[in-house]
């Protein structure tokens, strides 16, 4: 809170009990409705036009950030785009291809490994 405000109130930071002093959460539409209405207030009930084109010109962060407001999705967060069918369907065809030729290299794999080890029982029963 600011000094000037706690002191308009009557209280000083120190006082201010902690219920005050608590964020809110708002999603970013309802702190936009929020300062509209505060706009609306100050110039129509209050009568403070310069007031009110100060609260208007904030950005909506830093009236947030003012008022003791965290927005719970803050601009920038995007949704994740939402795949066509057929789209899914190509990324499941690409994945079973890649699979199916991982799953190859590792039978060649295996093989080779098969290879060694008989190479090397072929040594040891020599001995």
């Amino acid at each position: 809170m600011s000094e000037n405000l706690a002191k308009l109130r009557g209280w000083t930071a120190i006082q201010c009990p902690i219920y005050l002093r608590t964020m809110k959460t708002l999603t970013r539409k309802q702190l936009e409705a929020r300062k509209a209405k505060a706009v609306r207030f100050t110039h129509d009930v209050l009568g403070d036009s310069d007031r009110a084109d100060e609260i208007e010109d904030e950005s909506l962060e830093k009236y947030a950030e003012r008022r003791h407001i965290q927005v719970v999705n803050p601009k920038g967060v995007k949704k994740m785009a939402v795949k066509t069918r057929r789209d899914l369907i190509d990324r499941i065809k690409e994945l079973e291809e890649e699979n199916e030729n991982l799953q190859d290299r590792l039978q060649e794999i295996s093989d080779l490994a098969g290879e060694s080890e008989e190479e090397g029982d072929d040594d040891q029963g020599e001995a």
